[in-house]
């Protein structure tokens, strides 16, 4: 093996002390969650230019060596499209890693393939074809197969020879600077942290509720995402969306209105019926001055809706004439979210402002417009060529 199998406090610190002077580490980590709602982190890989370790998070007691290493802010953490991790990471040292290089928004701006995968990367990069047998593999298990490690490690061996050319391809490029300030917000905790007030904007059929019933299921999501985390179990085993929906839209005042909904099953009711009641009662009682709406979905006007033809179109050759795929730089929901609410939009945001939103804004605002020359769609300044 080219790794270290790391199972003790004493193995991972002074694991930790040797690549403490690297300028780069890569990072990935394997986790289960279906049956839990804290997901259960059970390897963490990690590389340098020198060593590699697989480290087993379920033997381990002592984390500070490893949550001092993710927070040196002059050892770089490379990770693939890194959310998940950095939402584990996060969860298990109350900290996001900092600073970290996500490869996946890099080769985005370097032209590949839009969200390319890890293991496409690593082909197009080093040519060497990632098997894919152990994708479903149960992490928590123990022993392990050297098989499996192995393939584990996989995830960041070849993390570090991407890195390398993908980093000497943004210097050659000067492109550094469009991912920068997105780089950077991957280390907020907020981006990790639940904001338990408003997880009813994600239920499934919201848009059959209003009024108070948007209180009640409120009141309900609240509820079920605090029993989620006591008894770390899935919400959705804890109570269905459509329950939630059922329940706010029904209005039950007593167990037998409650068992009428149909899907409820009687066990659920008897563990939980009550406490549903009680929340119903106390939102029926709540000012409706208090009461949460829903967000207004708004919707272009004809005239709109040629606009966006027209910034599509602008879009399209400022993607071509920097080598990367349309779909990388802006989608059409992009573009209406620009017209609509320039807030929501990627366009108004990081690299893609820098590289395209500007432009657009000025042709939105009249302050340029566009031409064709030689066949191509161009943007020229409002006094330009006339």
């Amino acid at each position: 093996m080219d790794y270290q199998l790391i199972v003790t406090n004493e193995a991972l610190a002074e694991f930790c002390q040797r690549i403490s002077d690297a300028p780069y580490c890569a990072i990935d980590t394997e986790f289960v969650r279906e049956k839990t709602y804290y997901p259960l982190l059970s390897l963490i890989q990690l590389a340098t230019e020198q060593h590699m370790a697989c480290i087993d998070p379920l033997a381990i007691r002592d984390f500070s060596p490893l949550a001092i290493i993710l927070q040196k802010p002059d050892l770089l953490k490379v990770f693939h499209s890194p959310s998940q991790d950095l939402e584990i990471l996060f969860q298990q040292f109350g900290a996001v890693p900092t600073p970290v290089f996500d490869t996946q928004l890099a080769a985005a701006v370097l032209g590949y393939t839009h969200q390319i995968s890890y293991a496409d990367l690593v082909f197009e990069v080093t040519s060497v074809r990632l098997e894919k047998k152990h994708t479903r593999a149960d992490w928590s298990r123990r022993p392990l197969t050297d098989d499996e490690l192995d393939y584990a490690m996989d995830d960041v061996r070849y993390l570090m020879p991407v890195y390398r050319q993908l980093n000497q391809l943004l210097e050659e490029r000067h492109r550094r600077s469009w991912i920068e300030k997105d780089l950077a917000e991957m280390s907020l905790g907020s981006n990790y942290q639940i904001d338990i007030d408003n997880l009813w904007q994600r239920l499934k059929g919201l848009q059959k509720l209003k009024g108070v019933e948007l209180q009640i299921s409120r009141r309900l999501c609240q509820w079920r995402e605090n029993i989620a985390q006591q008894k770390n179990r899935p919400r959705r085993w804890i109570m269905a969306d459509d329950w939630i929906i059922d329940i706010a839209r029904n209005k039950p005042t007593d167990i037998k209105a409650l068992a009428s909904i149909r899907g409820i099953s009687e066990k659920a009711i008897d563990r939980n019926g009550r406490e549903w009641l009680k929340i119903v009662k106390e939102a029926l009682q709540v000012d409706p001055s208090e009461w949460p709406v829903p967000q207004k979905t708004k919707t272009l006007d004809v005239h709109q809706q040629a606009l966006g033809d027209c910034l599509m179109a602008l879009c399209r050759e400022i993607a071509d004439d920097n080598g990367i795929a349309l779909a990388t730089l802006a989608t059409r929901k992009d573009i209406d979210n620009l017209i609509l609410n320039r807030k929501t939009s990627r366009l108004a945001q990081g690299w893609q402002f820098e590289m395209a939103g500007q432009q657009l804004l000025d042709f939105i605002h009249g302050q340029s417009r566009l031409g064709v020359e030689d066949g191509i769609i161009r943007s020229f300044s409002r006094h330009e060529r006339e």
